[in-house]
């Protein structure tokens, strides 16, 4: 067979095998190759009603469950009606319902927040800042008496236990400022209130002149510890009469507003001048064996040490604030604490007459 003969022969085998897998075919029928006839390996056609967007029937058993459920939660009849129409709404109406809720929320809150007022110090976080103030500045642990440090440890306080502080407020810097400016404040207050005690110990003022006490009018060195724990859960122990005692001796030195800056130098030098713990311990038993010759030998009764003052003991240990007596103050402990101590100044100014 030639090979015109056999590309005929393949071509008429072809038209035939087509003639015989053709469908029969009406009038109605649609012409073939046109889109009606896509071949039976297409996949069909999703159903319309799984793309509609038209209502749903709920049945009536459903339906009154839901409604008890809206009237336990109160809501009011246009709630109820917004509720019934839900029902029957199609998936895609209810997602898009559901996300223009979530948004009509946020800028609900969005509001809130704006109209939230400034935040202010409580009353109980004030009270709670106070409880603290005479066992930080009474502690043997503590570097000095002014700057940062004490301040320092009792804001480490507020984060720790949170009192009625905000929530974050250590990561806002506002908020941060007025915590710690209530903090400075009460350590001014604290300042204030001691350095008066340690003046009333030795001093008086007589027709608006301040006059030294003969010594028998002195006030005893256990006198004056009960009176600087006074209102507070603080307790007289070795450590903090040896503070009192240093106090005063600075205190008849430089009784003027320089007076926390002196004692914290002089602390400095205690640092400076020991060799070790042991030292320290014998130069604080000679103070308080020296104020006792000068101003009233009265026995002390040690009362131990109370939880809160433990717990500022630990807290400036754990800050590496540890003990004045070994621990050289940074320049920023020496300095001073800004606007409060010019308010401490004029309490002081006040106190002198």
């Amino acid at each position: 067979m030639s090979d015109e003969a056999s590309k005929a022969a393949f071509l008429a085998e072809l038209q035939a095998n087509r003639e015989r897998r053709k469908r029969p075919r009406t009038d109605s029928s649609p012409a073939r190759g046109s889109d009606a006839t896509e071949n039976d390996y297409r996949m069909p056609a999703a159903p319309l009603a799984a793309l509609s967007t038209g209502n749903i029937l709920v049945s009536r058993n459903v339906t009154s469950t839901l409604h008890n459920h809206a009237k336990k939660q109160k809501l009011r009849p246009d709630q109820m009606t917004q509720v019934d129409t839900f029902l029957t709404d199609s998936q895609i109406i209810r997602e898009t319902k559901l996300y223009i809720g979530i948004l009509g929320l946020q800028n609900d809150l969005q509001k809130i927040i704006a109209a939230k007022p400034a935040y202010s110090v409580s009353p109980e976080l004030k009270a709670n800042i106070q409880t603290y103030i005479a066992p930080v500045l009474l502690s043997p642990k503590l570097a000095a008496y002014k700057g940062s440090e004490p301040v320092q440890i009792i804001f480490n306080l507020v984060k720790k236990y949170r009192f009625d502080a905000p929530a974050g407020f250590e990561n806002n810097p506002a908020d941060a400022g007025k915590i710690t400016a209530t903090i400075e404040d009460a350590f001014t207050q604290g300042r204030s209130k001691f350095k008066k005690l340690l003046f009333a110990s030795v001093k008086i003022i007589q027709d608006k002149k301040t006059v030294d006490l003969p010594a028998d009018k002195h006030t005893s060195l256990f006198g004056l510890a009960q009176a600087f724990i006074k209102g507070s859960k603080c307790r007289i122990n070795a450590g903090l009469c040896g503070r009192i005692a240093l106090m005063r001796k600075i205190f008849l030195l430089h009784p003027g507003t320089n007076f926390w800056d002196k004692l914290d130098e002089h602390l400095a030098l205690i640092r400076d001048s020991c060799e070790n713990a042991e030292d320290i311990d014998i130069t604080f038993e000679d103070l308080v064996e020296t104020d006792k010759e000068l101003h009233g030998n009265v026995d002390i009764v040690y009362q131990g040490t109370d939880d809160i003052q433990e717990e500022i003991d630990t807290t400036i240990a754990t800050a590496g604030m540890i003990d004045a007596a070994i621990t050289v103050p940074s320049e920023s402990s020496a300095a001073g604490s800004g606007t409060s101590a010019a308010a401490e100044e004029e309490n002081t100014a006040e106190a002198e007459g």
